[in-house]
């Protein structure tokens, strides 16, 4: 009993943090109790009253109301009216019940709204609070995560739950009506109400295992969704190559199977919801037949239980299980989400997030230097990607990073750009740890024009001036296309700079991608200037005159720029061959050729491009 009240514990503290998390409080739930209350009370009038006037009915007499104390007011207020003892006696009892019914019903309308407007409230600041996580984890979180799968933990996983939950007024009002119809038939017969007790638990072991068949079948339903979501984002994401290998009958039967297989548990789920009503009323309706058997028994024996309070303990009993019948639906509804529910739980914790912890010092601009010290780094422990690296790059000058694919150079980039966490004392800016720094102040410095063009499927202007806090001018975008060699292509479109691009810039060719990419770069104009293959979908023509441009544009800036074209960096003021992690040649240009060592080697394998 210990550890089911510990875990009971638990979950509620879960719960709180949960909902404070969102924002939503428990005590916004205020007005919802409150307006539950009100209807439950309302009920226990309406039930109040219906005993006595059971009872009037049977004998035809109600000369009891006159002792009532509320009636009692009434009847005095208008003694001629009630002169008759019957009728209008009766009619005023119909009349109160029926009124008190209606509010019953009110209350528990407005009681659902409220619920309902803060669940719904709930799910709208978990969306918004998951998706600003998800800004906040590391690069290295979404290297290891479908962005499918993401996109339906906070769409899909939230909109389910909260549907689900959208009962939770009702549930309320079921708690408190089934514990008013206790308290009256309790009243009316404490022995018959002590025998029904004794079947709740016998109803509550019943339905513990098909509980629990629930929450395992949500699991799998879950994991099964999960698939079909990354399937679909895994195709559409890749219908070139799906096309390119006819690929497509393959797909949609690949499709069809992981779509079944969401069926087949979504329909499991509603069979075991499904299941619940015909076990509880076959279990209920063998308990009021063995308590008619009571009831006989007991009233044979003692003369004592008038027919009409017999009749009203059978509309409680009635009224009760339609409630238990709810609340039960209502544990069913809290096992089908839990799932869900945790796989949200998981993203609003920070295990395997990855994030990269933030400094306080704002970062001015570059002073004097850029220094990597003895930098090592591994993605996976044990499988190290930097050894022993170390360089540094005065302010203004140019410093290029060689090598072949998967030697270390793009990640020495991430890690300068913050995308993954450094180790602490490995790269310094001005002498500070790079580690000290505000994001926004650093990335503030720091302009990219990576080989992975990052476009947003939005206009020429909006990719462009994306991240900028200050108005850019119209002059200033046409000077700025012009040097990125883009400005007489955006013209020559029919909305110009208003024209879309598509998914990732699916609409453009590389080439012009990778020239929006080197335009927002310029346009942000900033200390730092790194360029990840930042001409390797040009044409060698356009390449040398793109060069010609920002060369301009270069003067004054710290450059660090990664090359396979090792004809892009001639005029680098050093190059580094970085080879399985390790920096295996440093120099100029004309140090390395005279060396003829790896740098040569390389030279020599392009000296026709």
């Amino acid at each position: 009993m210990n550890i089911k009240i510990k875990k009971l514990y638990h979950n509620f503290i879960q719960l709180k943090a949960f909902l404070r998390a969102t924002g939503v409080r428990p005590t916004y739930f205020g007005a919802t109790v409150t307006l539950s209350v009100a209807a439950a009370l309302c009920e226990a009038i309406a039930v109040s009253i219906l005993i006595p006037m059971a009872n009037g009915v049977i004998k035809m007499d109600f000369r009891f109301v006159r002792s009532m104390p509320f009636f009692k007011t009434i009847i005095a207020a208008f003694p001629t009216f009630f002169d008759s003892p019957r009728s209008p006696i009766f009619v005023m009892l119909v009349f109160t019940v029926f009124i008190a019914a209606i509010t019953k019903n009110i209350f528990q309308y407005l009681a659902s709204v409220t619920a309902t407007y803060q669940i719904k409230k709930f799910g709208n600041e978990l969306r918004k609070l998951l998706f600003n996580r998800y800004l906040t984890f590391g690069k290295l979180f979404f290297d290891r995560n479908n962005a499918g799968y993401l996109q339906s933990v906070v769409l899909d996983f939230i909109t389910f739950t909260t549907a689900q939950l959208t009962g939770l007024g009702g549930m309320l009002s079921s708690l408190l009506m089934l514990l008013v119809y206790l308290c009256m038939m309790f009243f009316i017969s404490w022995k018959i109400s002590l025998f029904i007790i004794t079947i709740l638990p016998i109803l509550n072991y019943s339905m513990k295992w098909l509980m629990e068949k629930i929450k395992n079948t949500s699991k799998n339903y879950i994991a099964a969704y999960t698939t079909l979501g990354k399937s679909i984002f895994n195709v559409l994401s890749c219908i070139p190559l799906v096309k390119l290998y006819t690929n497509e009958e393959k797909e949609k039967m690949a499709f069809a199977h992981k779509s079944n297989e969401v069926q087949t548990l979504e329909f499991s789920i509603e069979k075991k919801q499904l299941l619940i009503a015909p076990l509880q009323d076959t279990i209920i309706q063998v308990a009021t037949l063995l308590l008619v058997s009571f009831m006989a028994f007991l009233v044979g024996k003692t003369k004592t239980v008038e027919i009409g309070s017999f009749l009203v303990f059978f509309y409680l009993l009635k009224k009760s299980q339609y409630t238990f019948n709810s609340l039960n639906h209502m544990r069913a509804t809290f096992a089908s989400v839990s799932a869900p529910m945790a796989v949200i739980r998981h993203m609003l914790n920070d295990t395997d997030k990855y994030i990269v912890p933030g400094g306080t010092t704002t970062f001015p601009s570059l002073a004097h230097s850029l220094e990597i010290r003895h930098l090592h780094f591994s993605y996976n422990p044990g499988t190290p990607v930097l050894k022993d690296i170390t360089f540094s790059i005065e302010k203004g000058k140019m410093i290029a990073l060689v090598g072949p694919t998967g030697s270390g150079k793009t990640t020495c980039i991430n890690l300068l750009l913050r995308f993954y966490d450094c180790p602490p004392g490995s790269i310094y800016i001005d002498t500070v740890d790079i580690r000290a720094f505000t994001p926004a102040s650093l990335m503030a410095s720091i302009a990219v024009v990576s080989q992975d063009t990052w476009l947003f499927n939005d206009t020429f202007r909006n990719n462009i001036v994306y991240g900028l806090s200050r108005i850019v001018s119209q002059e200033e975008l046409v000077n700025i296309t012009k040097k990125a060699r883009l400005y007489d292509f955006i013209t020559s479109l029919p909305d110009g700079f208003d024209t879309y691009i598509g998914d990732r810039g699916v609409q453009l060719s590389g080439g012009e991608r990778q020239r929006v990419s080197i335009a927002r770069a310029l346009l942000k104009n900033s200390d730092i200037l790194i360029l990840d293959e930042a001409t390797s979908s040009l044409d060698s023509k356009t390449e040398r005159l793109i060069q010609e441009s920002i060369s301009e544009t270069l003067l004054g800036k710290t450059v660090i720029a990664i090359a396979h074209r090792l004809s892009t960096i001639q005029h680098a003021d050093k190059i580094l061959v970085i080879e399985k992690g390790s920096i295996v040649e440093e120099g100029t240009l004309k140090d390395l050729l005279a060396q003829k060592g790896k740098f040569y080697e390389y030279w020599q394998e392009q000296k026709f491009y």
